[in-house]
């Protein structure tokens, strides 16, 4: 993917809120889903848990969440 190929940054909705930016207030997000590792504990690909994190698309933050 090059530089005028990255997606564009979206709005995202959490439980009826709009997601704003903690740092700088900012609307728009790239979403990455992230698979956690767990250091010490047998786990397998099906076991494994996964989190739903949006970067913010003018600062950078990451913003962490489950999914339910």
């Amino acid at each position: 993917m090059g530089l005028f190929d990255a997606p564009k940054p979206v709005r995202v909705e959490i439980k009826g809120h709009t997601l704003h930016c903690i740092i700088c207030r900012h609307q728009g997000f790239h979403r990455n889903e992230v698979r956690l590792e767990r250091a010490g504990l047998f786990t397998s690909d099906w076991a494994d848990p996964h989190a739903i994190c949006y970067e913010c698309d003018n600062c950078g933050y990451l913003h962490w969440f489950m999914p339910q």
